[in-house]
C-alpha cells in the first residue's frame, strides 16, 4: 500500500511540475506575444508620425511654391507695365522729335518714295542710338 501512495504521489508530483512548466511557458510565450506586439505598434507609430510629417511638409511646400508664382507673376505684370510705359515715352519722344522732310510729305515717284522711307528709317536708327545712350547714363 505504501508503494501504491508513493506511486500515486510520484504522478501527482510529476504533473504538478509539469503543470507548472506549462504555466511558466505560457507566460514566457505571451510576455513575448505582447512585446512583439508592442514593437509592432511603435513601428506603425513611427511610420504615421513620418507620414504626417511629410504631408505637413508637402503641403508646405505647395503653399511656398505658390507664393513662388504669385511673386513670380507679380514681377512679370510690373515689368511688362514699365515696358509699356517706357516705349510710350520713347515714342513720344520719337514724335516730338522726327520732323519729315517737307518734301515726303507727298511721294513723287518710287524712288522719291524710297529715298523718304531711307531718311525716316536713318533718322529712326540716330534716334534709337541716342535714346539708348541717355538710357544707359
Amino acid at each position: 500500500m505504501k508503494l501504491i501512495i508513493q506511486i500515486a504521489l510520484g504522478i501527482l508530483l510529476a504533473y504538478a511540475v509539469m503543470g507548472l512548466g506549462f504555466l511558466a511557458f505560457t507566460a514566457y510565450v505571451e510576455h513575448e506575444a505582447k512585446m512583439q506586439i508592442q514593437e509592432a505598434l511603435m513601428e506603425v507609430k513611427a511610420q504615421q508620425a513620418i507620414q504626417l510629417r511629410n504631408i505637413k511638409l508637402s503641403k508646405q511646400e505647395k503653399i511656398e511654391k505658390r507664393k513662388q508664382e504669385i511673386i513670380a507673376e507679380q514681377n512679370r505684370k510690373q515689368r511688362a507695365i514699365k515696358k509699356a510705359e517706357d516705349d510710350k515715352l520713347k515714342q513720344e519722344a520719337w514724335l516730338k522729335i522726327y520732323k519729315p522732310r517737307p518734301d515726303c510729305e507727298t511721294y513723287t515717284s518710287d524712288e522719291h518714295m524710297v529715298e523718304c522711307v531711307e531718311y525716316r528709317s536713318e533718322q529712326r536708327r540716330k534716334f534709337e542710338a541716342a535714346y539708348r545712350k541717355l538710357n544707359i547714363n
